[in-house]
C-alpha cells in the first residue's frame, strides 16, 4: 500500500488523467480505504472543476435618448435661426436702392455670415466619422469660416465690387479696399467672427451630447 504522501503527489496527475494505468490503479485502491486522501481528492476535484471567471468588461456606454433628443433640437434651432437671418437679410436687401454704394449692404452684413454658418451645419450630420470631439468642432469652425469667405467672394462678384474698388494706382486701390472693408463690411465681418466662435462652441456641445469623446 502506498503512503499518503505519494498519493498526494499523484492526485493532480490522476485528476487530469495524465498518469499511467498502473499509477491510476494504485491511487484508486488507496482512495478506497483512506478517508484522508478521499477528502483531499474531493477538494482538488472541486478546485479543478471550478470555472474561471471571465475578466470583467466595462459596460458598454449607452447613449441616453434624452441627449440624442437635445442634440437634434439644438441642430434644428440653429438651422431655423440661420434661415431666419438669411430671410431677414434678403428682405432688407430687397428694400435697398438698386443703385449706389448702399446696394448689397445687407448681403454683406447679414446674409453672407448666416449662409456660411448654415452651410457648416451640414458637417454635423457626419459627426460619427470624426475620431474625437476636438477634431469635429475644429472642422466645424473651419467649415463656417470657409463658407463665409466663399459667400463674401460670391457677393463681391455678384455686385461687381471689384470694379468699384479699382482706383487705378495701387495705393489708391489699397486705400479703397481698406475703407470698403472697414466701413461697408465691418458689421458683416464682426458677425462672421461671432458666428465662427459660436460654431466651435456649439459643435463641441453637440458632439458631447452624442457621446463623442
Amino acid at each position: 500500500m502506498m503512503n499518503c504522501t505519494v498519493i498526494a503527489d499523484l492526485l493532480p496527475l490522476y485528476i487530469d488523467d495524465c498518469c499511467s494505468k498502473e499509477s491510476a490503479e494504485l491511487v484508486r485502491e488507496h482512495l478506497a480505504v483512506c478517508p484522508r486522501c478521499q477528502k483531499l481528492h474531493e477538494s482538488m476535484t472541486k478546485e479543478n472543476t471550478t470555472p474561471i471567471a471571465a475578466p470583467a468588461q466595462a459596460p458598454a456606454k449607452k447613449l441616453r435618448p434624452l441627449r440624442q433628443w437635445q442634440a437634434a433640437i439644438l441642430q434644428s434651432i440653429l438651422l431655423f435661426l440661420s434661415f431666419a437671418l438669411i430671410t431677414v437679410g434678403v428682405a432688407q436687401e430687397a428694400e435697398t436702392s438698386a443703385d449706389g454704394f448702399i446696394n448689397g449692404c445687407w448681403a454683406l452684413w447679414l446674409v453672407v455670415p448666416a449662409t456660411g454658418f448654415m452651410l457648416s451645419l451640414v458637417n454635423w450630420y457626419f459627426v460619427k466619422l470624426y475620431k474625437s470631439r476636438k477634431r469635429f468642432w475644429i472642422s466645424s469652425l473651419l467649415f463656417t469660416l470657409l463658407g463665409i469667405l466663399a459667400a463674401f467672394l460670391w457677393t463681391f462678384f455678384h455686385y461687381d465690387y471689384f470694379v468699384f474698388l479699382d482706383r487705378g494706382s495701387l495705393s489708391d486701390t489699397l486705400e479703397s479696399i481698406y475703407g470698403f472693408l472697414y466701413v461697408f463690411c465691418g458689421r458683416g465681418i464682426l458677425l462672421s467672427a461671432v458666428l465662427c466662435a459660436l460654431s466651435g462652441v456649439l459643435s463641441n456641445l453637440y458632439a458631447k451630447l452624442l457621446g463623442k469623446e
